[in-house]
């Protein structure tokens, strides 16, 4: 479980990032450090050399002085005889390369040909001059490089060597050498402490990260307690809002949103159970009833014969109901098969006139539709037919005897509007909002009480299914109005 958690994965996440991290750093820094060091060796090896060079010119003035203080002639102190410039290099190995003012090192100097003419007391046999090097020293290039003697307690060395030249010439060839356990020993150092304090770094910053994880995670903990404890009975419980205003903040937020749709959503559905269950429970106590009455005794063929009249009617209220109820949950779920064609509407609208003027003309109620130029759309024919023959039942219901219904077609782009209005008692303000609720019927206007309250609804899916809608406006007294908006393009 701990595994798995998200706390775990960031903390692990959070370790091999900042690992790997401090590992290229690590590497960088050994890197860097390695090459100050190489470079501040050859640095000071060059700087050996040069002094070598300058004590061996002094040397040899000395001589030439000491020479002519004698009486030599002065050829005898020429650089360019070479006899007793050898013997002056190896007089100066001996009696200067161990001078204090000349920093330690093995010195070794060779000839053009690589041969060694002089080396100080420190310098191992086994040094000499590589080819590479000495053809390098030729081209008057100097060169550095690495010398490991044999044996197991030989120091590696860094060598050093520079041609010194001389009337454009390579007159001899100066190398220095010098161990580099100095150099060794700092990086070994380094490596050490680098391979000590990088997991240790990592580790306690691995500790510092899961215990900020937790302070960090710690409002999801609390809102899965509080999820848990959430059922169908206490949905108004709510998840506690962190103070912070970052993702868990949003989190809370997208959770609360999603308990009061869900507490909707039951409250709708416990409603709705409530609402089918009376309006079944009427019909079925009336059936109920007349099939009790119809028993008691035995009656005549008219009796019986009103009984089942009756009863009929129940079972196709019952039957109504139904069929509306089917209507709207396949709407709910999307599952109705429409089939959308070229529609005409004010022919469409025309041919719902005549079909609801049996009801108009019964209680002498005019309906006035305003004359317009032909309209086509794309809609399922059959159920807008549905949309405007559920709102005039609507308002041929709820106009009073003598009364007048008027609809008018415009076009008013995107949409084709069908204002159909009534001048019936109206709706309150109060319950206008829930007129396209199923099973709304009002409670204090003249509507209450009178059909089963699906037909708005079903309107209002219907259009909506065509990318439409439908609005109400009423006046208390004075009638209401319904505009359908529907797409002129579909």
């Amino acid at each position: 479980m701990v595994l798995s958690s998200i706390r775990f994965k960031i903390t692990l996440w959070y370790m091999l990032i900042l690992g790997v991290t401090l590992l290229i750093f690590s590497v960088s820094v050994y890197q860097n450090f390695s090459g100050n060091l190489y470079g501040d060796l050859d640095d000071l090896l060059q700087s050996k050399a040069e002094g070598i060079v300058r004590s061996i010119n002094t040397y040899w003035q000395a001589q030439e002085m000491d020479a002519a203080k004698e009486g030599s002639r002065a050829s005898a102190a020429e650089k360019k005889d070479r006899e007793n410039f050898l013997r002056i290099v190896r007089q100066w190995a001996q009696e200067r390369s161990d001078d204090a003012k000349i920093p330690a090192a093995a010195i070794q100097i060779f000839d053009r040909d690589g041969r060694k003419i002089a080396a100080s007391a420190s310098a191992p046999d086994a040094l000499n001059i590589p080819l590479d090097t000495l053809n390098s020293a030729l081209e008057e290039e100097d060169d550095f490089y690495d010398f490991r003697p044999e044996g197991k307690k030989a120091l590696p060395l860094r060598v050093y060597a520079t041609p010194i030249i001389e009337d454009g010439k390579v007159s001899y060839i100066v190398q220095v050498a010098s161990p580099v356990n100095q150099v060794y020993a700092a990086l070994d150092n380094l490596k050490m402490n680098l391979l000590i304090f990088l997991p240790l770094t990592v580790l306690i910053t691995g500790v510092a990260g899961s215990l900020l994880a937790k302070l960090t995670l710690n409002p999801v903990t609390d809102m899965v307690k509080t999820i848990r404890q959430i059922t169908a009975e206490n949905l108004k419980l709510r998840v506690k809002i962190p103070g912070s205003r970052d993702e868990i903040k949003k989190l809370a937020d997208t959770f609360n949103d999603m308990l009061a749709k869900l507490e909707s959503s039951f409250y709708a559905q416990r409603k709705f159970i409530q609402d089918i269950s009376h309006e079944l429970k009427t019909p079925l106590t009336i059936l109920k009833g007349e099939f009790e009455v119809a028993l008691q005794r035995i009656r005549s063929a008219d009796e019986y014969e009103d009984t089942l009249l009756s009863s009929l009617e129940e079972v196709d209220r019952i039957s109504k109901i139904v069929d509306n109820l089917l209507i709207l949950v396949r709407f709910d779920s999307q599952e109705i098969p429409f089939k959308f064609q070229p529609v005409e509407l004010k022919q469409l609208i025309q041919g719902v006139v005549n079909d609801i003027s049996v009801l108009s003309n019964s209680k002498n109620i005019m309906i006035d539709f305003t004359d317009s130029d032909p309209l086509p759309l794309t809609a399922d024919e059959s159920y807008l037919r549905r949309v405007f023959l559920n709102i005039l039942d609507n308002a041929v219901k709820y106009t009073p005897e003598s009364g007048a219904v008027s609809i008018a077609l415009r076009a008013q782009e995107p949409y084709a509007v069908i204002r159909i209005s009534d001048n019936g008692p109206g709706i309150v303000p109060e319950e206008l909002p829930h007129i396209f609720e199923r099973f709304y019927r009002g409670g204090s206007s003249s509507r209450a009480g009178s059909g089963f309250g699906l037909g708005l609804a079903i309107a209002k899916s219907i259009a909506e299914a065509h990318k439409g809608r439908i609005e109400a406006q009423s006046r208390l007294g004075q009638g209401t109005t319904f505009n359908v908006f529907l797409p002129l393009f579909f």
